[in-house]
């Protein structure tokens, strides 16, 4: 009876350190994943020409996007006076 008891505790002992290693890692994943997105975050705007470039033409197009979306919800069925619908004379 004794030597069972002992194995018992042997196993919980083994099954606690399985789920202490487990949450260890866990935390140190969280941890990396957070020093990551730091300094990430530090590094601000592209510091080079080509970056630049690329930033600046995703602006122009979000830009672009942004009007067609107003113009579209000004004018659904085209913008006034062109193709056919009802005119006023």
């Amino acid at each position: 009876m004794k030597l069972t008891g002992l194995a018992e505790a042997k196993g919980e002992r083994g099954f606690m350190g399985t789920i202490v290693a487990l949450l260890a890692g866990i935390g140190g994943a969280s941890a990396w994943c957070a020093v990551v997105l730091i300094r990430r975050g530090r590094r601000g705007s592209t510091e080079n020409a080509d970056g630049l470039l690329i930033e600046q033409e995703g602006r122009l197009r979000a830009q672009q996007m942004r009007s067609e979306g107003r113009a579209f919800r000004d004018h659904p069925h085209g913008r006034p006076g062109s193709g056919s619908g009802p005119h006023r004379y």
